[in-house]
């Protein structure tokens, strides 16, 4: 698939987004500006040369892509009238912790200390790395659900493959591997050739999968 193609199919280019949230480029960049929007995930340069019957044009076009999930953010902060960072932070943080605690009750619960006393930090550093849009690059469609299953996913597979070192996998703690993974599956993205040998599916899932004779299906 033509990384155009990818990125158009499964991603909102900026003016896609300020048309589906009903606001202006402007908007969106104060928004940026203000700490409570993230970046855009990708950003394309294009050097394009066009030649017509009228002669032959140059120029270059600069496009900026945003997950899908980024269309639900916008709108709770305009639900919310969201203005200062941290009225945004808080709202992350409420969503991060009811989708920790959801997990908590289907039992995947992590002992890691970012999931206990930790956690405000852990949290903060996750906001972060949302702004930043690592996670608009990693998850499926960067939402905050998928970072928590990304984050917890994460730490309860290093914890039952000593950071995925082990080489095998006690029968006894296979099922809840499986879960982990399942878990990532849920919220890991699927990328594109070039980037998929350095992407998180690759180490935390493929391998994985691979290494221990496992299969999530």
């Amino acid at each position: 698939m033509r990384l155009t193609h990818h990125l158009s199919t499964h991603f909102f280019s900026a003016d896609e987004l300020c048309s589906a949230l009903g606001v202006t480029s402007d908007q969106l960049m104060h928004w940026q500006e203000m700490c409570i929007f993230p970046n855009a995930s990708y950003s394309l340069e294009n050097q394009i040369k066009c030649s017509s019957y009228l002669g032959l044009y140059e120029c270059v076009e600069h496009t900026d892509y945003y997950p899908r999930g980024a269309e639900l953010w916008g709108q709770l902060l305009l639900k919310h009238q969201v203005e200062q960072s941290s009225h945004a932070y808080e709202l992350f943080q409420q969503k991060y912790v009811q989708v920790l605690s959801k997990c908590a009750q289907q039992g995947l619960i992590s002992q890691d200390s970012r999931f206990n006393e930790d956690l405000p930090e852990h949290i903060q550093q996750s906001w972060q790395q949302f702004l930043c849009s690592k996670y608009g690059v990693i998850s499926q469609n960067g939402l905050i659900e998928e970072i928590v299953y990304i984050d917890l996913g994460r730490a309860l597979v290093d914890a039952l493959t000593e950071d995925r070192t082990a080489s095998h996998i006690p029968a006894q703690h296979r099922a809840e591997l499986l879960s982990a993974l399942k878990l990532l599956n849920r919220a890991l993205s699927h990328h594109m050739e070039h980037e998929k040998p350095m992407s998180m599916r690759y180490k935390y899932i493929e391998s994985l999968i691979a290494k221990y004779d496992l299969s999530i299906r």
